[in-house]
């Protein structure tokens, strides 16, 4: 232990402080030499304790404790050693001292701390946390190992590693910890050989034209001789399927396609081999951009729906395919490989909330087209409500300031049993939530879940506070078991005395009744008075037989649901539906608008009856160029985003559009309409480079002119998600942006330019990501390890014999600040010092105590010559009795007596003095002889 100053130069006040206490004692001749002492004292210490105050005096001692802090790598080429690591660890926290901490961090794509540093850290039985394990980040590992010591610790990392690093700079951070005084050790181990077959790379050209060869080339490094099957898939479609003889080393193949379609197109390669341990390395993927004429995809609710559209558009210039909507796809580079989509009066709860999210991605942010036709699956009563479709739609599918409408009464028997737990539940109470929005303030609304037992969510009756209701109705939560039967029966029975227009029960559930109880008789006298059930069976376990029977005898509808997103949407349409307000079938004339535009030419000789339309709301900034009687659009476009937008709320069949397909513009108006959706912007070229360094993709873009410009971007990966993106100008015509790319997969960047408010011109391409470098077989880097070692002033070890050992580690010292115990001291004493002065103690002790430490002192030195007196006397008188005894003999005695007077005399004064007893009893000794 010892003492150390933080600012000595303060200890340079000690120089005027000692002239002032000087001055003060000379000048303060009239104090009492007790009070003088008393304050020049009490005045010394204070200046003494403010001084060693100021100059930071501390108390200072040597730390024994040692940290350790082990960073373990657990990205997939280090994955076959983390047992290793686990045991090595125990084995070192079994020789640890007591009193030292241990920790352990875990680091793949990025670190986390699975024991925080603690001297109750003596071992760990497994890696607890979750780790992407696709890239291999050292320096996130060592930073957060290095970030768990406290300042006074004297701290030890050792990373755990095979040194192949794709992320981050481990050598920077290792020395920004050595800089701080902390030592990083390094335990490599090497990856172990897999056999494995990789497919390297894979190239199509980036722009193919429509009815060419495309060569599609690759190449496979295997380790072994082996056969493959390789695919490779075009838009999610196999194109190539074929099995090839692989030798051990490098293969190239290739392949020639005739492409027919346009647009963007993706391919994904992948092989598939026995005996092949890494499968992360399998598949590459590539992008390529096909020039033709403009391609239209329908998608048809019922078959033959658009019949008319597709004759009508004939005779334009533009490819048109038909799909039904279970065919439509799940990545976004299928939208992107048309112009523009075409709803045929489709259901919602036919698409996945996932397949709305692409589409909507498609036209707002690469420019692709879209329309949607009426009928009875259409819009509102398609149950669009609150989905991607109406979001991009000039149309609300919500009916706003209508008429007086019939009034309602509608129950929900929702499932909540253990089964809908997660996912189901979530949506079922949204699916409910949605139908609640779109009754009326005096609707009546009954909620009942259930699972072994009702459980009544909200009593029926009119929806006084819709947020109540909504609260109460988000408030559920799955458990227990099954029961459809009871709360069937409560429904109708809360149904049955009401006095409504129409009253609808909507059962929805994803398993099997407890009870085998008939159904029939209590659902169809119910619907004898008035009462309709539809039901949803949700998943493969539901009774869906048994739902279908029931709705049937309701007279509702029955839906199947295998996806449970869609499971809002269908509560949406049902609500729609029996509200019937939707559905508006008295035929009349639509109205020609102002906003028809280019389209007006079209109207000027009239128009043809029209049977019926869905009812929708005019959102604020589309333009009507067809409205009803009651001034609901039937014809409405928009601009959303990059695309354009259309609604037609009537149907194309002519069901419902009366004499329209037989009008004689009907083809002209329908080729407007889709080329009017048409991306409609000037394509500039761009050239788009990038670099990829671990995770993070860099974009180099640069203008073909070099003219400057605003440039707007927008990055998306293939399944919608949106990637944050953002491109700065570096020269005249050059921009950069950067990404972190998490997965392999295609990247879908749209850049578009603007002047001002305006947009001038468009580009959209794909940037292709591999899979991450941690999937190739790479040895372990020697190279890597022995720099950061010695960069965090350690050394590459092969053991962990002495990693609690504070050998080689920096000396760590811990300070007790010692400020404010000065300060005290000295504001006590400075507060005797007051007292002394203004309140006029007595300190007559103080002269007290000098007087008689003077008067001991003076006694003392009486004292030290009497005994030297009586040494002298004492002598003498020795040395003459024994003269006197050699001669006379006998006077020598008389001659001894006055000495042993004053002898005696002496003894009296001094009686307490010892050695003055010892002469006494010599003397007396003398005398007996």
């Amino acid at each position: 232990m010892a003492l150390q100053v933080e600012h000595p130069l303060w200890l340079a006040g000690f120089i005027p402080v000692v002239i002032v206490l000087y001055l003060y004692w000379r000048s303060n001749a009239r104090l009492t030499s007790g009070r003088k002492i008393a304050l020049t004292v009490l005045r010394a210490l204070v200046f003494t304790l403010v001084m060693l105050a100021l100059a930071g005096v501390q108390m200072r001692w040597s730390v024994d404790q040692v940290a350790t802090t082990f960073v373990v790598d657990r990205s997939h080429s280090a994955i076959e050693k983390e047992q290793t690591a686990l045991n090595q660890m125990n084995e070192a926290m079994e020789d640890k001292a007591p009193e030292d901490k241990a920790g352990v961090v875990s680091t793949g794509r990025k670190a986390a701390v699975e024991k925080p540093l603690s001297d109750h850290v003596n071992g760990i039985r497994s890696f607890e946390t979750e780790t992407n394990r696709s890239y291999t980040n050292l320096a996130s590992g060592l930073q957060l190992g290095g970030s768990m010591f406290s300042e006074n610790d004297s701290g030890r990392v050792v990373l755990m590693t095979d040194g192949n690093e794709n992320i981050g700079d481990a050598v920077r951070q290792a020395s920004y910890l050595h800089n701080r005084g902390y030592v990083v050790d390094v335990l490599p181990f090497s990856p172990d050989y897999k056999d494995d077959v990789a497919i390297t790379s894979f190239d199509v050209p980036e722009t193919i034209y429509t009815g060419e060869q495309a060569r599609l080339s690759m190449t496979i490094n295997s380790s072994m001789d082996t056969s493959g099957q390789v695919r490779i898939k075009q838009n999610g479609q196999t194109i190539i399927d074929q099995t090839v003889q692989l030798n051990k080393g490098k293969n190239q193949l290739a392949f020639n396609q005739l492409v027919s379609t346009d647009g963007f197109l993706t391919f994904r390669a992948e092989i598939v081999s026995e005996g092949d341990q890494v499968v992360e390395n399998n598949q590459l993927e590539a992008f390529a951009e096909t020039k033709g004429m403009p391609s239209v995809l329908i998608v048809e609710g019922k078959s033959g729906a658009s019949a008319n559209l597709k004759k009508a558009l004939d005779a334009s210039a533009v490819q048109v395919k038909t799909i039904s909507p279970d065919l439509l796809p799940g990545q976004l580079s299928s939208y992107l490989s048309y112009d523009t989509i075409i709803f045929s009066n489709v259901s919602a709860h036919m698409i996945t909330g996932k397949q709305m999210t692409l589409m909507e991605r498609a036209v707002k942010d690469f420019g692709v087209g879209f329309i949607m036709t009426g009928g009875d699956q259409a819009f509102g009563v398609g149950g669009y409500f609150k989905t991607p479709i109406e979001k991009l739609l000039p149309v609300d599918m919500e009916v706003k300031g209508k008429k007086e409408l019939p009034s309602l009464g509608l129950s929900i028997v929702l499932d909540k049993s253990g089964s809908m737990n997660g996912n189901k539940i979530a949506l079922a109470r949204e699916a409910a939530a949605r139908s609640v929005e779109l009754l009326r303030e005096k609707d009546t609304l009954g909620v009942i879940a259930f699972d072994g037992t009702l459980w009544q969510v909200v009593e029926p009756g009119p929806i006084d506070d819709k947020e109540d209701v909504l609260k109460q109705i988000r408030s559920i939560t799955a458990s227990g078991g099954t029961d459809i039967f009871t709360p069937l029966t409560q429904a109708y029975d809360q149904m049955d005395p009401l006095e409504l227009k129409r009253k609808h029960i909507i059962l929805l559930t994803d398993g099997q009744s407890a009870t085998s109880t008939n159904y029939r008789q209590m659902i169809e006298e119910a619907k004898n008075n008035g009462i309709t059930l539809s039901t949803v069976a949700i998943g493969r376990q539901a009774d869906g037989q048994l739902l279908k029977e029931m709705a049937q005898l309701g007279g509702g509808r029955f839906y199947q649901v295998h996806n449970n997103s869609s499971i809002p949407t269908i509560l949406s349409r049902e609500t729609s539906l029996v509200t019937k307000t939707y559905i508006e079938d008295d035929p009349f004339h639509p109205n020609v608008t102002a906003g028809g535009g280019e389209w007006g030419s079209l109207f000027e000789k009239g128009v043809p009856q029209m049977n019926a339309y869905i009812a929708t709301t005019l959102k604020g900034r589309a333009q009507q160029v067809l409205t009803s009687e009651k001034n609901d659009p039937v014809l409405a476009r928009w601009q959303y985003g990059l695309g354009k937008t259309v609604a037609w709320t009537s149907d194309l069949s002519g069901e419902w559009a009366g004499d329209w397909p037989k009008w004689e513009n009907w083809s002209p108006l329908w080729n407007d309409i889709v080329t009017w959706t048409l991306p409609q912007y000037q394509k500039k070229s761009y050239h788009v480079s990038k670099e990829i360094e671990g995770n993070q993709v860099t974009l180099n873009v640069k203008a073909a002119d070099n003219k400057a410009s605003k440039l707007n971007a927008t990055l998306v990966r293939d399944n919608g998600e949106d990637v944050p993106f953002n491109l700065q100008p570096k020269a005249p015509g050059e921009y950069q942006g950067s990404f972190e790319a998490d997965n392999q997969g295609v990247y879908f960047l749209q850049i578009t330019e603007k002047q001002g408010d305006q947009i001038v011109g468009s580009f959209k391409t794909g940037i292709v990501v591999p899979y991450s470098q941690e999937y190739a077989f790479t040895p372990a880097n020697d190279h890597l390890i022995k720099e950061i070692a010695s960069a965090g002033g350690g050394k590459v070890i092969d053991g962990m014999n002495n990693v609690f050992s504070s050998k080689g580690l920096p000396p760590r010292y811990d300070n007790q600040d010692l400020f404010y115990l000065f300060l005290t001291l000295a504001l006590i004493l400075f507060m005797m010092d007051v007292a002394v002065r203004r309140f006029r103690m007595n300190v007559a002790f103080v002269t007290r105590i000098s007087e008689r430490f003077k008067r001991k002192q003076e006694k003392e030195h009486e004292g030290t010559e009497k005994r030297a007196a009586r040494f002298s006397q004492l002598k003498q008188a020795s040395t003459k009795r024994v003269s006197t005894q050699s001669s006379k003999g006998k006077p020598a005695a008389k001659k001894q007596t006055k000495p042993v007077k004053q002898a005696k005399t002496t003894r009296n004064d001094n009686e307490n003095e010892s050695k003055e007893d010892r002469l006494q009893r010599l003397l007396k000794a003398k005398r007996k002889k």
